[in-house]
């Protein structure tokens, strides 16, 4: 069995790009699945809690999907509220 591959993102307190839903936020917490005691859903081995740098509400994404904003791609949607309200 491979072991899965540490989390090489930006670190907690940087601002970051979820390529999965095109939005930049800030960084909170990235927590291996196994830490976490609700369903979380992702398939990967770790999970990214991020927030809006101007306030928010928080968000969690696969942490395969955090990038360095730099890395941000266009995006079609404008990011306000979370796409799952």
């Amino acid at each position: 069995m491979s072991r899965p591959t540490p989390y090489k993102g930006p670190k907690v307190g940087q601002e970051a790009y979820d390529a999965a839903t095109g939005c930049v936020g800030v960084l909170q917490a990235v927590c291996h699945v196994d830490d976490l005691i609700f369903d979380h859903r992702m398939p990967g081995p770790h999970v990214a809690f991020l927030r809006p740098a101007e306030g928010g509400r928080e968000w969690m994404t696969d942490a395969g999907d955090v990038k360095f904003p730099e890395e941000a791609k266009e995006h079609p949607d404008v990011c306000g509220e979370p796409w799952w309200e």
